[in-house]
């Protein structure tokens, strides 16, 4: 086990002193060394009410192989040894003597585990306070700081009622749980928006579900945590309408200039405002849905509202969904509007009844993962006045680069056959309101034939359909700061979306940070190798309360998962960059690789059918040294590797080639190939419920990355798909004369990859990608001219 951490301070000792006082404890340096070691040992034990309780529960804690904490605190000791005092903070961070560590030397797991330690005996009060101040501050077997823990076992629940009025609570530069997110009050309102999209003559009203820290009622004013959750009320069965991948491959007559897929925003429609028949303070309708994310539950305990809406087109709020369109961003901006005092809300939809968010400080930051994070980044992309920060988990920066790639139509990995149309239907669960859809039901259909039409499966290219919903091009409006997470293995949200946004902001005067883990489409927020709540917590502590705590320097820019060694992440300064440390290769197809022959034909939909596979049993085989598909690729070789090498960037390939037809796809992966046992791509639960979110509050499952228990041949590292006919762009259209070689550039999916040394890169050229791409009958000759074709690496040194 490796508990690493990156939000820990070191402040002075003046301030660890009066933080400590700040929490309840007994912390004077002046005080007798016995009496200050039994004050604060007693205290870290709240579930205990009673002295003689605290007594049992010090006696259940071995100093050493000599004594218990109860017998040594009887002795009224004047020093305490390192080795005693570790002894004892590994048990209360949660470790078992004889099973997790030896008594005798504690040092050995500590190190192992990156648990932080003072680098002397404790002679004196002082020594022992920073001990104590440093132990709060460390990561427990349950992933959360051992002051996270206690306030979890109730060491802080009365800090409200010893306070005049409610207030937040800071240790270490981190908000802490002083509120009873149990007492939350939950509420909704409707705000009203510019737009029109169920084309009814009125604003669409957008329905907002808040949960709110219960001590607003009292005055206190609390910073808010926004997540625009189109799935917040459900979602629909999409079996009728996910595409049926299509067996032909359509051939592009013509093109468009870049001119010609170049959306122009358009002009809001002048549509009169709902009504004003009153104000109010109170809302009229309860929260019935429960708050669905652990992260912002996690804050929730913490002192900051929490607020969800759908947005557009789903249930209890007006209009259609647009799938990634400006009205769904324009949405979630209307929420933060609200939020900031800058837009009305009602209590309901017909009264006329106005609120205010009078409980908010105007300071707001978006969270979520997936769309929800693509909307934070759309939202952020607006330069909206009051978003101070973003933390987007998986989101994507433009919707072509989920559905589409170069000119093809690429399915999100796992979800062959969707489309923006069938999201669209997935996320309309206005439809679950029998009386609310049977007045529009004819108007949604007319409109999601608008989606299918505009979307294009025929051609695949870029249009001012897909030019609306790419958010990076107005990237140099972000305003706020930003946090982006990214799975490494993501094939869903693929990472360029991570990295091509990180790279448009690159140069803009805010905060940025990038963390890469080597899970899929998957949370980090319960990962137990990663302080990720603890560093959000320093973060949104710095944004939204305002606390100089050093966030934007403490907090590494950029945070990699190893993919080899275990529970290993490591901080650097950025992405594929400085110069200074990265080198790009360049390797020559024929002189750098090995291959058994330069051509081959795709027969991949034939064997598919035949072999009755799926697309996860396809991605599998692609890779697979032997394999059915084997005459449908061409399978390229490196020597195997004479030292550990780490791949960082945008893999590109030039290639020259030539076919038999007048179109064709292209498919590209790139393989760590030899027997090992590899991480998997989801986390595994090491803690069943072991989370705990808040003092008698929700928990959510402690999770881990791990290897595999059987070694596998190969592994994905990165992929990239093009069709023949966009080798430029995709929109441009090259005309193929069969037969006649021509040339293609592409970019494959960024990444970050540990390659030890004994292990062989590969890669494998095909056609036809039966799990993200459509499945064409036709059979298509790939002659790969391999003299003049090449492929760049990035590498980290």
């Amino acid at each position: 086990m490796k508990l690493n951490q990156f939000a820990r301070l070191t402040p002075d000792f003046k301030v660890q002193v009066a933080e400590l006082k700040q929490i309840g404890l007994q912390a004077d340096p002046d005080d007798a060394f016995s009496q200050s070691a039994t004050d604060l040992f007693n205290a870290f034990f709240p579930e205990a009410y009673t002295l003689a309780a605290k007594e049992d529960k010090l006696a259940q804690v071995a100093v050493n192989m000599d004594q218990t904490l109860a017998a040594w605190l009887a002795k009224k000791p004047s020093k305490m040894t390192r080795r005693d005092f570790y002894n004892v903070a590994l048990q209360l961070l949660g470790f078992e003597a004889f099973t997790d560590f030896d008594l005798n030397d504690p040092f050995k797991m500590m190190t192992a585990t990156k648990l932080p330690s003072l680098d002397h005996d404790l002679t004196s009060t002082a020594d022992l306070l920073k001990a104590v101040y440093l132990l709060l501050n460390t990561r427990t077997k349950h992933l959360v700081s051992y002051l996270d823990d206690l306030a979890n076992r109730g060491f802080l629940k009365d800090f409200q009622k010893k306070q005049k009025k409610p207030t937040h609570l800071l240790f270490n530069g981190k908000v802490q749980q002083v509120f009873d997110a149990r007492q939350a009050v939950r509420e909704v309102v409707w705000i009203e928006s510019d737009m029109d999209t169920d084309h009814d003559g009125q604003r669409d009203l957008l329905e907002a579900t808040i949960y709110r820290p219960k001590a607003t009622d009292q005055g206190l004013k609390v910073p808010v945590l926004f997540t625009a959750n189109p799935y917040f009320h459900g979602t629909n069965d999409v079996t009728a309408v996910t595409h049926v991948p299509e067996t032909t491959l359509a051939v592009k007559t013509h093109g468009a200039s870049k001119a010609e897929v170049t959306a122009n925003p358009e002009e809001p429609a002048n549509l009169p405002h709902h009504p004003v028949n009153g104000e109010a303070t109170q809302a009229e309708a309860y929260a019935e849905e429960n708050s669905m994310y652990a992260f912002n539950d996690y804050f929730l305990a913490r002192g900051f509202a929490v607020v969800y809406s759908a947005g557009v087109g789903t249930r209890y709020s007006d209009g259609f969904r647009t799938t990634g369109g400006p009205e769904e961003t324009d949405g979630a901006v209307a929420v933060i509007e609200w939020l900031t005092g800058k837009r009305r809300a009602f209590t309901n939809r017909t009264d006329g009844i106005t609120i205010k968010a009078w409980w908010s400080t105007g300071l707001v930051a978006m969270t979520g993962k997936s769309y929800l994070a693509t909307l934070a980044m759309a939202a952020a992309t607006t330069g909206v006045d009051g978003l101070k920060t973003i933390v987007a988990d998986a989101g994507i920066s433009s919707w072509y680069d989920y559905y589409r790639e170069n000119g093809l139509v690429v399915a999100p990995g796992g979800f062959q056959g969707e489309d923006a149309d069938v999201l669209a239907v997935d996320t309309f669960s206005r439809q679950k309101s029998g009386g609310d859809l049977i007045n529009i039901k004819q108007a949604w259909e007319k409109h999601l034939a608008t989606i299918t039409h505009d979307q294009d499966r025929t051609t695949g290219a870029y249009n001012t359909w897909w030019d609306a919903r790419n958010y990076r091009k107005n990237a140099n409006k972000v305003k706020a700061d930003v946090v982006l997470i990214h799975g490494l293995n993501d094939w869903n949200v693929k990472p360029t979306n991570a990295i091509k946004f990180w790279e448009a902001i690159a140069d803009l005067p805010i905060q940025k940070k990038l963390v890469l883990h080597q899970g899929q489409h998957v949370y980090v927020h319960n990962v137990r190798s990663l302080d990720f709540l603890d560093m959000m917590n320093l973060w949104l502590t710095h944004e939204l309360l305002g606390e100089a705590n050093g966030a934007e320097d403490v907090l590494p820019n950029v945070v990699v998962q190893d993919n080899v060694a275990v529970q290993t992440w490591s901080a650097y300064q950025n992405f594929a960059s400085p110069a200074a440390e990265h080198v790009t290769n360049t390797r020559n197809l024929k002189t750098d690789f090995e291959a058994a022959t330069d051509q081959f034909t795709d027969h991949a939909t034939a064997t598919f059918n035949a072999q009755h596979d799926t697309s996860a049993s396809f991605e599998t085989a692609i890779i697979t040294p032997n394999s059915a598909y084997a005459n449908s690729r061409l399978w390229l070789t490196q020597p195997p590797l004479e030292r550990d090498q780490t791949l960082e960037g945008i893999p590109h390939l030039e290639l020259t080639l030539a076919i038999d037809a007048p179109t064709g796809i292209l498919s590209v992966r790139l393989i760590d190939l030899g027997m090992a046992k590899r991480f998997g791509e989801t986390a595994a639960t090491v803690a069943l419920n072991g989370l705990q979110l808040g003092f008698d509050y929700k928990t959510t499952d402690i999770l881990e990355f791990k290897p595999t228990a059987k070694p596998t041949p190969s592994k994905l590292i990165s992929l990239g798909h093009i069709n023949l006919q966009n080798p430029k762009n995709a929109y441009e259209v090259q005309r193929i004369t069969p037969g006649q070689p021509f040339h293609i550039s592409l970019d494959l999916q960024p990444t970050h990859y540990h390659l030890p040394a004994g292990r062989q890169l590969a890669l494998v050229i095909h056609g036809a990608d039966m799990a993200q791409t459509i499945r064409p009958i036709k059979t298509t000759h790939y002659q790969i001219d391999l003299a003049n074709s090449s492929i760049t690496l990035p590498y980290r040194i």
